[in-house]
């Protein structure tokens, strides 16, 4: 199972529906797949996990759910000051690191600007690799996102999605 993070809490963000692109070509090709989306977080997870000693049963069944039954992540992530939302990383940090442990990931950054997160995505390879998860060397910078949107709010940009779908089939052998 692939579990896809979206990697922000703010509403109506751009990487739930940058996700749920990734989602629909991973069902296309066949591979089970799921999106989490970090606005569904309960508010206090920060303080009440596992990792602190006081669980909460609402987080306990989205990692139960989320990173437990998962055996890879593809992390999206938009830029947020320089790198990527601090959210990510709180949620990171709330989950035991065995539960990560070798599982392999692979990353979508994404910007209004013209770098597409990369370092945001230098900062989370990091992580992971300091989590025992292997990265894909390669990945996808989607740069001015919001202009690669149709007026529904879905990804319309073609070469965009055709480097999602090649990164989802390297990914797949990876």
């Amino acid at each position: 199972m692939i579990t896809i993070i979206s990697g922000t809490n703010r509403p109506e963000n751009v990487s739930l529906r940058v996700s749920a692109a990734i989602a629909e070509l991973l069902t296309s090709m066949e591979i089970d797949a799921q999106v989490l989306d970090l606005q569904k977080l309960p508010k206090d997870f920060v303080f009440r996990n596992d990792v602190f000693g006081n669980p909460d049963p609402g987080f306990s069944a989205i990692v139960d759910q989320f990173i437990s039954t998962a055996d890879r992540f593809v992390f999206v992530v938009p830029e947020y000051n320089g790198s990527f939302p601090g959210v990510c990383k709180a949620f990171i940090d709330a989950i035991w690191p065995e539960q990560f442990k070798g599982k392999k990931a692979a990353l979508v950054g994404l910007s209004s600007g013209r770098a597409g997160n990369l370092r945001g995505l230098d900062h989370l390879t990091g992580i992971l690799h300091y989590l025992d998860i292997p990265v894909m060397p390669k990945r996808v910078n989607i740069i001015h996102v919001e202009s690669q949107m149709n007026d529904e709010g879905r990804l319309e940009d073609e070469k965009t999605i055709q480097q999602l779908s090649q990164l989802m089939l390297n990914f797949r052998a990876f």
